[in-house]
């Protein structure tokens, strides 16, 4: 890991009801791991909204990653020399058809957010070549926007 810290946003994505969509997705280079060091999570309502949660549900792909509009991964501290590795998608038009439950859940109400910092040792590890994948869930019509702040 050459110890470049970059953040990617998904921007605005408008949630059909009970249908589970890929709001932000993180790819890791081949051979070359990604640490995921931080999430924000946010839902936007329309005024006078249910008030229902957005489930948030972290999984991880090897293969059939799916089809995503391109996000673009930015760099914390743009002085940094090297190239960012990582590819990001968001807002996905195919889901990824065989994603794994990574276990990690988040209830996020529709008309706020969440800030999840993650303490060294306990980030999100993307193996090379493999993909977290940021999935949101709602029996609203919610609009969520994800971001994500990694290490590579």
């Amino acid at each position: 890991m050459a110890g470049i810290v970059a953040h990617v946003n998904s921007g605005e994505v408008a949630l059909v009801a009970s249908t589970p969509k890929t709001v932000l997705q993180i790819k890791a280079p081949t051979n070359q791991r990604v640490l995921i060091k931080s999430l924000r999570l946010f839902g936007k309502a329309a005024a006078g909204g249910t008030g229902v949660p957005v489930k948030v549900r972290a999984t991880r792909s090897t293969a059939n990653f799916g089809t995503l509009s391109a996000a673009a991964p930015g760099k914390n501290d743009p002085s940094d020399t090297e190239t960012l590795q990582a590819t990001a998608g968001a807002n996905a038009t195919v889901e990824p058809t065989t994603p794994a439950d990574t276990g990690l859940i988040w209830e996020v109400p529709d008309q706020s957010g969440v800030i999840e910092f993650l303490p060294p040792g306990m980030e999100i590890r993307i193996p090379g070549g493999a993909a977290l994948n940021i999935e949101c869930t709602s029996t609203g019509t919610p609009t969520v926007a994800v971001q994500a702040t990694y290490e590579e």
